[in-house]
């Protein structure tokens, strides 16, 4: 047996050899060598084709990786992520996780390797635990476990070539579900979804044979009008379902199944958008419910509350499985339903193909865009009196209020500038792809002061993201010319957060003015514009390369200003989204409309993080009544251990609790959350505090 130590060292139990490892990409030789009487195999144990595979056995085995999920195979039952001791009874198992490659030289078909999926297949009891930057899997004695590798790279992902039709679009949807690693429940866990293929437009079709081979043929069919507008508003429901989509002369859409008796008409355009968006939420989230079941404690709640029995429904097929969600009663699902994560308004354009598989990868709903025309006096856009100090003069943009639909986060794939959702120039999605293989372990964060008056937000920005424990390298400059200014954004950075003014001629300088549209590129994937009026700025630095960022649509007070970019910085380095580190920031201000997002808002400078939780607070009868949601729209699917009780939740899913003052206390004073207690933030350590005193 071999163990890798957190310290990358791995060790012996037998007093065998010592060998270097990084303690932070993967080595896929060197781990095949740890297995005693090891043989190539044809992974047949495996539930996806894999490019190596082996057999041998193990006491102890430590994998690079902390983000792994586990499932039982036999019942396909998800245990989650491990992030706590788990003891696994006997059983069938299966592990997957993903980590970087060790050797950047290895070729897979697609190119040069940059990330590694790893499947551990084995045999309970057996049990887990995430040591430092690994995750050990042991057993009691020897035991024989399999070993997959997927070879994944981030720059060279299958492409696949469409017509700008709707039969284009059509092929192009029904391809795309190619990237789900298995059809069973367990897909509705983000670690069994990869990337969809890139997708290109020109006058011919070019599938390429891995794309054909990998999708799954289900039995199931979308058939739906010749209209682009609801082939792509039908996208998110046919890639999730596997389903192959028809272009027809009809006039509403219909699914139908092979062997079942699911013959779904939806209604006609714009209902349709409504109905599948329905049937997505409610077979995604049906398959999290089935997939995590622990038939020992959850299995009873489950069949009496929604007339499933978890071990049956796991036995069928994709269209069985179908057939047996939809017979549901409506108003059993709609009682157990959280609110989607993201939803992404697009103008139906043939062009939009291209975007889909950035979209399909969150597991975003699709609508057409709908809008109105916004007074001025809605947005609060009150007078600043002389007496206060602002970060510029800005005329704010013409902006719309958009018809907001299903979602916690909003997307802005059309003309015009919303409120209350994100402006996604469609750059963004390309250059989220591009920083895709980021190195993570080194972030850069470049501080900008470049008004002296500013100073407070300044440092205190600074000393957030030096305390976070995190591994950032914080830079910061004060009055930058326009040619330093410019190099700032040309580094290879993970954030930039500007203190200072903006005008019509950019980003102010002690020489001038630096206009990001100037930039030949971009390197910066973040930012953070706390200057009047920088939304034209922000849209043309996501133009040049950057992938999203926080501006603001007019003029906004210092001291506004510093409330929420100190907030921001704070939340960023917790894990939040852009999107949603910006909505809860604002939150600090009245004139919360004067910050927007543009880009893509569901990305965050750090990955997959633990907890980015959101605590809502109110007064009850006896104490407090709390409510805990998860928010991270990078990962639908994924479950998160709550603050409170350590309990397991959905992305998405609200948890309520009851607690004394004293347990409220002692709960938020353990950890670093954002609570809204009022409709007011507050950080849950200061608000800890403040319960312990009665406020």
């Amino acid at each position: 047996m071999v163990t890798w130590g957190v310290a990358g060292e791995r060790v012996g139990r037998d007093g065998g050899e010592t060998l270097d490892w990084d303690g932070e990409t993967a080595d896929p030789t060197a781990l095949v060598h740890q297995l005693h009487n090891r043989e190539s195999t044809d992974g047949e144990q495996l539930p996806r084709r894999v490019d190596d595979c082996y057999r041998g056995s193990v006491t102890e085995l430590a994998l690079p990786a902390v983000d792994a999920m586990v499932t039982r195979v036999d019942t396909d039952a998800d245990s989650g992520t491990v992030d706590s001791p788990t003891t696994l009874q006997e059983g069938e198992y299966l592990l997957t996780m993903q980590a970087r490659a060790a050797d950047s030289d290895r070729e897979s078909p697609l190119g040069v390797v940059d990330d590694i999926r790893i499947h551990v297949h084995f045999d309970g009891p057996a049990s887990l635990h995430s040591a430092g930057i690994t995750t050990v899997l042991s057993f009691q004695e020897p035991t024989s476990i399999t070993v997959g590798f997927v070879w994944e790279t981030n720059t060279e992902r299958p492409h696949l070539q469409v017509p700008a039709t709707p039969e284009g679009l059509a092929t192009a949807i029904t391809h795309l579900s190619g990237a789900h690693h298995t059809m069973q429940p367990s897909r509705s866990h983000p670690e069994l979804r990869g990337h969809p293929p890139i997708v290109t437009t020109g006058e011919t079709t070019r599938i390429p044979e891995p794309v054909r081979q990998n999708r799954p043929e289900t039995g199931i069919t979308l058939r739906v009008p010749e209209c682009e507008a609801e082939l792509l508003v039908s996208a998110p429901l046919a890639y999730y379902l596997g389903a192959k989509v028809v272009v027809e002369s009809r006039d509403a859409a219909l699914l139908t199944a092979e062997g079942t008796s699911v013959h779904r008409s939806f209604d006609a355009w714009p209902s349709l958008q409504a109905g599948v968006a329905a049937l997505l939420r409610r077979v995604f989230y049906l398959d999290c419910l089935v997939r995590r079941v622990d038939p020992a404690e959850s299995g009873p709640r489950i069949t009496s509350a929604l007339s499933l029995d978890p071990d049956t429904v796991r036995s069928l097929s994709p269209a069985g499985r179908l057939e047996r969600y939809i017979e549901v009663s409506d108003e059993a699902v709609n009682s157990i339903l959280p609110e989607w994560p993201l939803s992404t308004y697009v103008s139906p354009e043939p062009e939009r193909v291209r975007y889909l598989p950035f979209l399909l990868d969150r597991l975003s709903l699709i609508y057409l865009p709908d809008s109105s025309r916004l007074d001025q006096d809605e947005l609060l856009d009150r007078t600043l009196a002389d007496s206060y100090l602002s970060r510029g003069s800005a005329e704010r943009p013409p902006v719309i209020e958009p018809n907001l639909r299903e979602g916690q986060l909003h997307s802005w794939l059309a003309p015009g500038n919303p409120i209350d959702a994100c402006k996604t120039p469609p750059e963004a999605y390309v250059n989220r792809y591009r920083s895709q293989n980021r190195d993570t372990d080194s972030q850069q964060v470049a501080v900008v002061l470049n008004d002296e008056e500013m100073a407070d937000e300044h440092t205190e920005v600074t000393e957030i993201y030096r305390a976070a424990d995190l591994p950032m390298d914080v830079r910061v400059s004060e009055l930058l010319s326009v040619n330093e200014l410019a190099d700032v954004f040309r580094q290879p950075t993970e954030f930039v957060h500007f203190i200072g003014h903006c005008d019509e001629a950019g980003l102010r300088c002690p020489d001038g003015n630096l206009a990001l549209s100037s930039l030949s590129e971009a390197r910066t994937q973040t930012f953070f514009l706390n200057a009047c009026g920088s939304y034209d700025e922000g849209l043309d630095l996501v133009k040049q390369g950057a992938v999203a960022g926080a501006v603001t649509l007019t003029d906004v007070l210092d001291k506004h200003a510093a409330l929420v970019g100190t907030a921001f910085a704070r939340l960023l380095s917790n894990g939040f989204s852009i999107q949603r580190a910006l909505e809860l920031a604002r939150r600090r201000i009245m004139m919360c409309k004067d910050y927007a997002v543009v880009g893509d808002g569901t990305y965050s400078i750090v990955p997959n993080p633990a907890h980015p939780a959101v605590v809502w607070l109110s007064e009850g009868e006896t104490g407090f009544d709390v409510q805990c949601t998860v928010v991270s729209p990078e990962r639908p699917g994924e479950s998160y251990r709550l603050p409170f009780d350590d309990s397991a939740a959905l992305n998405g899913e609200q948890t309520s609790h009851s607690l004394s003052a004293t347990e409220l206390a002692d709960a938020l004073g353990q950890t670093s959350l954002p609570v809204i207690y009022d409709g007011e933030f507050h950080w849950s350590d200061d608000l800890a505090a403040r319960l312990r005193t009665g406020f």
